[in-house]
């Protein structure tokens, strides 16, 4: 048997890919986005603009890709099949349950919750499959 070992690169393109499809989301809904959020253009280039926050996402979504690849490691998984669907269910149900249950303490609207806890399901799904079907073995 053949043991499963961390694959860096595949932990780097999983964050990349993460931080693409984050622009390419948040891009696509961000009418919607700024409308829920009570944010405008005048709003963010006063503040400096989001180049911090996106810092912050790149560095997040390079940690949450290791600690997925460490979890997957642990329940060895390694096709494209059950890292995407645990991807998926971690996306989903833990990341997804966590924005709707702050945002529900903050009372912030139910849209602005489907549309985070959507992105976090498609890009948790999209991470599982590239770490899941990235070749890892020692």
């Amino acid at each position: 048997m053949k043991n499963l070992q961390i694959n860096y690169l595949a932990v780097l393109v999983a964050a990349v890919s993460t931080f693409i499809l984050g622009a390419i989301w948040y891009l696509s809904f961000s009418g919607p986005w700024m409308e829920l959020t009570g944010l405008t253009e005048e709003k963010i280039s006063a503040s400096g603009g989001d180049m911090s926050a996106m810092i912050i996402s790149f560095i997040t979504y390079l940690l949450a890709a290791y600690a997925m690849a460490l979890l997957f490691k642990s329940m060895n998984i390694s096709t494209l099949k059950t890292g995407a669907m645990t991807g998926a269910l971690i996306g989903a149900f833990l990341i997804g349950g966590n924005i709707f249950t702050n945002n529900a303490y903050e009372m912030k609207s139910i849209g602005l919750s489907v549309l985070n806890a959507g992105f976090s399901t498609v890009s948790c799904t999209a991470m599982g499959a590239i770490l899941g079907a990235w070749k890892k073995y020692a």
